[in-house]
């Protein structure tokens, strides 16, 4: 019997991307004090307007200079220091690329995730991932945004692996989780401490978070592959 298939996604999976927007947050106040008058008010401002970077992108720089006049950047201007700035923030860790270099030795390994090629790259790249994770499937690459079947299809044709031999692994209920039991995947929800939303489809498995905890989830990778 041949092995299962991984699917990792990237932002809050494999990478600390909230520990990344953190430290973007307070290099953006700290650029513009007279943007942020009132520090803790905007730094709980800029994390809501975030949404733990579900927001797309263009719908979270609106929202910021509208919110925050003072910056007197135009969303353009927003997003091309975010998305130049935010990578250098990313803080390596050994954990998953340790990880997922031992399950290649059992398993195809792939990413899917959302996100510009430029940045998602940059990003593994600073999380040393980029060694390790051959095939990577990116939304600005293939042009389909998850929970858009194209891009889990893209992965699982590189992989050569059927829906049902394959679990993905991520941190975003719809557009992960949903997205990949549409195609009949099996999934794992990174919950971060976040209560599973009412009236979504189940994940498989789930673990609060793999950075810092890898027990968790090498368990259920044992189990899966």
């Amino acid at each position: 019997m041949r092995p299962r298939a991984v699917f990792f996604d990237l932002d809050d999976t494999l990478i600390d991307r909230a520990g990344a927007f953190a430290r973007y947050v307070d290099d953006l106040i700290s650029r513009y004090p007279h943007a942020f008058p009132e520090t803790r008010g905007a730094v709980a401002e800029l994390h809501a307007l975030d949404g733990r970077g579900s927001i797309d992108r263009s719908v979270f720089c609106r929202g910021v200079v509208t919110t925050f006049p003072g910056l007197r950047l135009t969303p353009e201007a927003l997003w091309a220091d975010m998305s130049s700035r935010l990578p250098g923030f990313i803080q390596p860790v050994d954990g998953p690329g340790a990880l997922v270099k031992s399950l290649r030795q059992r398993a195809p390994v792939a990413v899917v995730s959302n996100g510009s090629g430029r940045v998602q790259r940059a990003k593994m790249d600073r999380a040393e991932l980029t060694p390790v994770l051959s095939n990577v499937f990116l939304s600005g690459e293939v042009g389909a945004d998850k929970p858009d079947p194209r891009i889990f299809l893209a992965a699982l044709a590189a992989v050569d692996r059927r829906p049902e031999e394959v679990l993905h692994i991520g941190d975003d209920p719809e557009r992960d989780i949903v997205g990949a039991v549409r195609l009949g995947l099996s999934t794992c929800w990174v919950s971060h401490g976040r209560t599973w939303p009412d009236g979504l489809p189940r994940p498989t498995f789930t673990v609060e978070r793999i950075i810092g905890n890898l027990a968790e989830v090498s368990r259920v990778l044992a189990q899966w592959t």
